[in-house]
């Protein structure tokens, strides 16, 4: 299968450049941000050596949506689309927290209340639920990185306490989460698809916080088909997920969850072809238009001169 799984340029104005989990980032003349994204998928804290076709396109055709979508609403760093796979955006202070919104028992939630736990960054969770039930309303669960990497849960208090984000700017934060959350779960249900959980990321630039990384993009957020949802639920059969929670929920089958020292088992062909399918089918209902596959080809060419257009025209 073709894949866009990393990329080596080197642009005009180019100051500095790293690469994460997912995306290829260039940070252009120190004030702005050229955001790759890339096939490349990560589960577990791990980047998997298999790559996802289509899936850094898709990525990006999301976001470019809800930026658009949420332009005049809540502030963002994002400049301009220059190509399908790449963000124009300027370089924020970034703050060291995950806002993750949840209103489904899913994913790490409901591994945690499995095992007996009630309490997640601070929210106390109420008893007698199942997997995929819905909370009684949305909550936010923050995490922070540790000084291994791995995402740490943290309270609202203890955000502002220890000085990690200013009061007055977590109350900004708060407030634009929940806004695109509940913007959210409507644009899935249009979609015929439950918005279980969201991430999102936060900075500044000259002193305003800004929204500044993927939003409601099937790495970023759960979706679960609604369609049947509430019968299924009732009969506590399983329920359809249509974001990498297939991959992960295949690698635990595997038996993978991101251990120390343990690699995880390479991705079935049928298994990427699966979650291929799965995100395009997330791009459509979400879009509610078709996803048109671009050109590998010629990809990296493209890429290259979209972006020095893009820097040029700065």
């Amino acid at each position: 299968m073709k894949n866009l799984h990393q990329t080596h340029y080197q642009f005009p104005k180019q100051t500095d450049f790293r690469r994460g989990k997912v995306r290829d980032v260039y940070e252009i003349a120190y004030d702005y941000l050229l955001i790759i994204a890339t096939d490349r998928l990560s589960a577990y804290d791990v980047i998997l050596p298999e790559t996802i076709p289509y899936k850094g396109q898709i990525l990006t055709g999301i976001t470019e949506f809800m930026y658009q979508l949420f332009r005049n609403e809540i502030p963002s760093a994002w400049i301009s689309t220059p190509d399908p796979n790449v963000l124009l955006m300027r370089k924020a202070r970034v703050y060291p927290v995950e806002v993750i919104v949840r209103r489904c028992l899913v994913g790490y939630a409901w591994r945690l209340y499995r095992r007996g736990g009630r309490l997640i960054s601070g929210v106390r969770l109420p008893e007698g639920l199942i997997e995929n039930d819905l909370l009684p309303e949305p909550i936010i669960t923050p995490t922070t990185k540790s000084v291994i990497g791995h995402d740490v849960e943290v309270s609202e208090k203890e955000i502002v306490e220890s000085g990690l984000v200013p009061a007055a700017h977590w109350e900004k934060i708060r407030s634009y989460a929940m806004h695109l959350f509940q913007k959210g779960i409507e644009i899935a249900e249009r979609g015929g698809m439950l918005l279980c959980d969201a991430k999102y990321e936060f900075g500044e630039v000259e002193g305003e916080v800004v929204l500044i990384d993927e939003v409601h993009t099937p790495d970023s957020a759960r979706y679960l088909k609604l369609e049947g949802y509430y019968e299924r639920q009732a009969r506590q059969d399983p329920q359809i997920h249509l974001t990498k929670e297939y991959v992960r929920e295949w690698l635990m089958r595997q038996g993978f969850q991101g251990q120390p020292n343990a690699s995880p088992p390479p991705l079935a062909v049928e298994v990427i072809r699966e979650a291929r399918d799965r995100y395009v089918e997330v791009y459509q209902r979400l879009l509610g238009k078709p996803f048109v596959p671009r050109d590998y080809r010629v990809i990296e060419e493209e890429i290259y001169a979209r972006c020095v257009a893009a820097i040029e025209a700065m």
